[in-house]
C-alpha cells in the first residue's frame, strides 16, 4: 500500500514538473544528450513498472500491479510527448510515445478482463503476457539504438 502511494506521488510530481516546464511557452528542442537521457529515463520507468508486476504475491496483487504499471507507463509516454525530440528523431519519439500509451491501455484492459468472473485468462501454467505494443516500443528503441541513442530494450519479465 505504501509503495502504491509512493508511485502515485512520484507520477504526480513528475506530471507537475513537466507541466510547470511547459506552462505558458513552448519548450525548446532538447539537445541530443538531453533527449538520450529522457529516453533512457522513460525506458527505465517502464521496465521497473513491468518488473514489479512479476513480483506479485497473489492474483489481486498481480492485477493491482498491472493497473499501477499502466499509470506509470502512460505517464512515461506523456513525458516523451512533452519533452519533444531533436531534429531527425520526431517520428521515433511519436511512435515510442504511442506504443507506451497503447501498452498502458493493453495492461489496464487485460487486468480488467482478468477480473471478470469466469474469464479464465490466468491459469496455473501461465508463462507470461505478451503485447504487440511492447514489441512496438522495443522496435522503436532498437531504431534509436541504431541511430546512436544509448538505451537498452525493455526487458521481458
Amino acid at each position: 500500500m505504501k509503495l502504491r502511494r509512493h508511485l502515485a506521488l512520484l507520477a504526480g510530481a513528475l506530471a507537475l514538473a513537466v507541466a510547470g516546464g511547459c506552462a505558458g511557452e513552448e519548450s525548446a528542442t532538447p539537445s541530443l544528450a538531453e533527449y538520450q537521457k529522457s529516453v533512457v529515463t522513460v525506458r527505465d520507468r517502464v521496465d521497473f513498472a513491468l518488473a514489479r508486476i512479476t513480483k506479485a504475491k497473489s492474483k489481486d496483487d498481480f492485477l493491482n500491479r498491472m493497473d499501477e504499471a499502466a499509470v506509470v507507463i502512460d505517464d512515461a509516454g506523456s513525458e516523451l510527448d512533452h519533452t519533444g525530440a531533436p531534429q531527425g528523431f520526431e517520428d521515433e519519439t511519436d511512435k515510442l510515445a504511442g506504443a507506451l500509451h497503447q501498452l498502458s491501455v493493453d495492461l489496464a484492459a487485460t487486468a480488467h478482463d482478468i477480473r471478470e468472473p469466469g474469464s479464465g485468462l490466468i491459469s496455473p501454467g501461465l508463462q507470461g503476457l505478451s503485447f504487440e505494443s511492447w514489441d512496438e516500443a522495443n522496435l522503436v528503441l532498437a531504431s534509436l539504438i541504431g541511430q546512436g541513442i544509448k538505451v537498452e530494450l525493455i526487458a521481458r519479465h
